[in-house]
């Protein structure tokens, strides 16, 4: 794993650093249906140190793009998290 990627870690609330870590970004696809009808598409996958800011449902933000964290595996010394990119006038 390269963390060639700043990652922000943002406040829900107004989008607002909180903490930055570095990250590996890769491009990714998965789809996740609710029983409603809604499908949301996971658009990349990110390995990152572990770190207990990082937690389901959070808010990042890499480069200009607003994620939120659909999924997060933990492993032994990292985070492998899933992230759906929000709409461009989401934040």
């Amino acid at each position: 794993m390269f963390y060639d990627t700043r990652m922000e870690i943002v406040n829900s609330a107004d989008f607002t650093t909180l903490k930055e870590v570095d990250a590996d970004v890769q491009a990714y696809h998965k789809s996740i249906t609710f029983e409603d009808g809604y499908t949301l598409e996971m658009t990349h996958r990110v390995f990152c140190p572990k770190d207990s800011s990082l937690q389901l449902y959070r808010y990042v933000r890499i480069n200009e793009y607003i994620y939120i964290i659909l999924d997060l595996k933990e492993w032994s010394d990292y985070l492998e998290l899933f992230l759906y990119r929000c709409k461009p006038d989401f934040a």
